[in-house]
């Protein structure tokens, strides 16, 4: 399963054709996606600040349960892990909140724009950057 993180939604509002792929490649071949709550919340913040514009994050809400698996953190083994992400690793508090979702959801690979603090993780998920193009 893949594992998408809030920039990923910051590329694909501007028709960046990484971003774009990748949604195609999900989508054309019913590969599983999973996008924590917690970049579900940072979406709508940017939204609500107008970072991101907001039919992307409408549409994002009311088609995020078709599309993906929503990966949770109201589960105290993701809070504990998370804990864990963020002392061990350095890891800000809600990238680790994001990475031990995806984790216990079962993500393999996980795709993000934060490369600073990405580039720290060390856990069964393999990291890819996105990078706008």
């Amino acid at each position: 399963m893949i594992g998408l993180d809030t920039g990923f939604f910051f590329l694909l509002s501007d028709a960046d054709s990484a971003a774009t792929h990748l949604l195609e490649r999900i989508t054309e071949t019913d590969e599983d996606a999973a996008v924590s709550s917690i970049a579900i919340y940072e979406v709508v913040r940017h939204g609500m600040r107008g970072a991101l514009p907001s039919n992307v994050v409408d549409l994002l809400i009311d088609n995020v349960a078709d599309a993906f698996t929503l990966a949770g953190v109201d589960d105290l083994a993701v809070l504990r892990r998370a804990a864990g992400i963020r002392h061990g690793m350095g890891i800000h508090m809600a990238d680790a909140l994001i990475a031990a979702s995806l984790e216990r959801v079962g993500c393999t690979v996980f795709y993000t724009t934060n490369g600073a603090d990405f580039e720290r993780y060390n856990g069964p998920m393999t990291v890819r950057l996105l990078r706008s193009s």
